[in-house]
């Protein structure tokens, strides 16, 4: 097996809770692996060092834990699928179930949103998305 390629990459990210945008501004939010991270300057975009890294790759470097169902915040906030809302997965505008196994492409942007939000209420989340 060949050992994956140094690249410089960037894609974003935005993840929404009952209608709210998730900030990370904290430092501990903040290059937290040499592979893929975020900065200060702009949170919301991702570095990518190292070619075939998965939204999963991504994710598992952040203080916090997401899973197809479930999101648990930094400070111990748990959005799962059930009764009281949905997490869903949209790359590129589109709804995609299996997103966290994708792998990261140059310009990509993960919308992770949890809720009972109408096609409307997505599309404007995707519009901010589009605008970070």
């Amino acid at each position: 097996m060949s050992t994956p390629e140094i690249v410089d990459k960037q894609a974003s990210f935005a993840i929404f809770t009952n209608g709210t945008l998730r900030v990370f501004t904290a430092k501990m939010y903040h290059n937290l692996s040499p592979n893929v991270f975020i900065e200060a300057s702009n949170p919301n975009l991702i570095q990518i060092k190292k070619d075939g890294l998965s939204w999963s790759d991504f994710f598992a470097t952040l203080p916090f834990k997401l899973t197809g169902e479930c999101l648990t915040t930094g400070t111990g906030q748990t959005f799962c699928t059930g009764p009281k809302g949905t997490l869903s997965f949209y790359i590129n505008g589109s709804r995609i179930d299996n997103a966290l196994s994708k792998e990261i492409h140059t310009g990509d942007k993960i919308l992770i949103t949890y809720g009972n939000e109408s096609a409307e209420q997505i599309q404007k989340q995707l519009d901010t998305l589009n605008s970070l």
